[in-house]
């Protein structure tokens, strides 16, 4: 559902990206991506957003870093 909104590709995950970030602390926590994804019409339970924020959050800290959210979204970026 992301990736269909995002057609400018890491300029338009970026711009999702800031659109959920509700505490606009620069990373997202459980209630940023429980409301996040349910402004795009996607409604989950918070033990589902905790589980889907854990398969987002790659370093284990609590909170996705855009790196990490676009890593998920899109995949890992090469080197260039």
């Amino acid at each position: 559902k992301i990736n269909t909104r995002s057609s400018f590709g890491l300029r338009g995950i970026a711009k999702i990206f800031l659109e959920i970030d509700f505490n606009h602390n620069g990373s997202l926590d459980v209630d940023d991506f429980r409301w996040g994804l349910y402004d795009f019409g996607i409604q989950i339970t918070q033990d589902e957003a905790y589980l889907l924020q854990k398969a987002f959050d790659r370093n284990g800290d609590g909170q996705v870093s855009y790196d990490e959210f676009v890593r998920t979204i899109r995949g890992d970026i090469n080197d260039f």
